[in-house]
């Protein structure tokens, strides 16, 4: 009987390695790319960078089962997965220890580059796969797919992933949506801004990739602390009894019943407030609730702005007060600045003032930018900069446009960035690996990575980068 046992054991053994080396395994190496918008931001600049020093950012391992996630910016993180038992670990190389985690955690992630822009559950993006849309990356033909929140057409919440329906799929953390990818993303962005493949390769399967190591002791789990901060003086707290929540300063002083589902934080003077009914309304910075609980959305991106309202699925404006300014007709609105609208018809998208009067009508797929009655647009990979009668104001395309004050443009052309002025007049030659805006007169520039200076709106140097 033992040798019955044995013998079993060994066949067991056997087929369980055989399974194993049947396995096909790849190993993915990502960085960031090349920004392809004028979004700017802090991040924006750093990840233009870093994508110029071809830094790498990420290594991923994949079989059909399990996943090893290595992260290598600034200092490394391993989370190893076994797809199949749903376990997922994080690995400690300092300490060596291992601790228990979500394969994918569906935490909050922001959905605005704005302080106190809204958040979002990554897993409640919805997918839509794109058709007839190839690209290559890395070497592989990949299809795409975009995600959006629930019921959005705004392009500013928008990811596009371009996945490789060939490779086994790829989800952690909060890019827990990945899952619902039929194959391995090599490219996330979203507004421009992402992540990329740069190198895929298969490996002979080796099992210890994916196993914590034998000298590994389980260390303790790590609480996340909730912020329940809403601005720099109030914050959310919640009845224990009904699980609800009200608003309070800083002093513990309850400045709100604790009736509602969700308080989003402050944009300005005001926060968007969920009800038990789940309809949406407005508090003041007192806790006022200056618009009733009794829209089925609203939102409110930039101080000082409307109150975008959604109504039998179409969508229109508010002043702060609740006074309607248009009335809900569009198929979406989003207010990225203070200064205009941006609204959508079907599939395109126009601009209007902050009463809803229309300042260029809906017939572009992609709006950057609009500054000095002036719209900065995406037409087949390339900007173009639209006066408001429609007509391109540049005799050029350029791979990327932004807006950089001074009433100049920050443009990228044959892997270059030069400014330019709203003629198309070259200011500043396409000579500097990256360069920034304008603040106070002066922009940061560098022609090779390494040192940075400060010139003027005409291109003249004033003065060298001190860290």
């Amino acid at each position: 009987m033992k040798q019955f046992f044995l013998c079993l054991t060994l066949t067991l053994m056997l087929f369980v390695n055989q399974a194993d080396a049947q396995q096909k395994l790849y190993k993915i190496f990502y960085q960031f790319a090349d920004p392809e918008t004028g979004t700017d931001t802090a991040a924006s600049e750093f990840i233009k960078i870093l994508a110029g020093n071809k830094e790498t950012l990420m290594h991923a391992f994949i079989s059909k089962d399990q996943m090893r996630i290595e992260n290598l910016l600034f200092g490394k993180s391993i989370q190893i997965s076994n797809i199949s038992e749903g376990s997922s670990f994080l690995l400690n190389e300092i300490n060596k220890t291992y601790t228990p985690t979500e394969l994918a955690t569906g935490k909050l992630i922001e959905t605005g580059t704005n302080e106190g822009d809204n958040y979002a559950y990554s897993g409640d993006f919805e997918i839509s796969l794109v058709p007839n849309q190839k690209k290559i990356i890395a070497g592989i033909t990949c299809e795409k797919a975009t995600f959006n929140l629930t019921g959005s057409h705004d392009p500013q919440t928008e990811i596009t992933v371009w996945y490789a329906p060939n490779l086994p799929k790829l989800y952690w953390g909060t890019y827990d949506y990945l899952e619902k990818v039929p194959g391995a993303a090599l490219y996330i962005g979203s507004a421009g801004l992402g992540i990329q493949a740069t190198k895929v390769e298969e490996l002979t399967f080796d099992k210890s990739l994916f196993e914590i190591p034998a000298d590994y002791e389980e260390g303790e789990p790590i609480e996340e602390a909730v912020d329940s901060t809403l601005n720099d003086h109030l914050s959310w707290y919640q009845d224990s009894n009904t699980a609800y929540f009200g608003v309070q300063d800083n002093l513990g002083n309850k400045l709100t019943p604790a009736k509602y589902t969700a308080i989003y934080s402050y944009v300005g003077d005001y926060a968007i407030v969920n009800d038990a009914a789940q309809m949406f309304g407005l508090i003041d910075i007192h806790g006022k609730e200056v618009i009733p609980c009794q829209y089925e959305s609203l939102s409110l991106e930039t101080e000082g702005g409307p109150v975008v309202y959604m109504s039998d699925l179409k969508y229109g404006l508010l002043d702060t007060n609740g006074k309607i300014l248009l009335q809900a007709k569009y198929d979406f609105i989003s207010v990225p600045s203070p200064e205009y609208a941006l609204f959508t018809e079907g599939e395109h998208t126009g601009i209007m003032d902050q009463k809803g009067a229309v300042l260029l009508p809906a017939k572009y797929e992609t709006i950057s930018d609009y500054r000095d009655n002036l719209a900065l647009i995406l037409v087949n990979q390339s900007y173009q900069l639209i006066n408001k009668t429609g007509h391109n104001q540049l005799k050029t395309d350029y791979e990327f446009l932004s807006f950089a004050g001074e009433r100049l443009l920050l443009a990228f052309n044959d892997n270059k960035y030069g400014y330019i002025d709203y003629t198309g007049k070259v200011i500043v030659p396409f000579k500097l690996q990256n360069a920034q805006a304008f603040e106070n007169g002066l922009a940061l520039v560098t022609e090779d990575l390494e040192n940075f200076y400060y010139i003027d709106a005409k291109g003249k140097f004033i003065k060298k980068y001190e860290e």
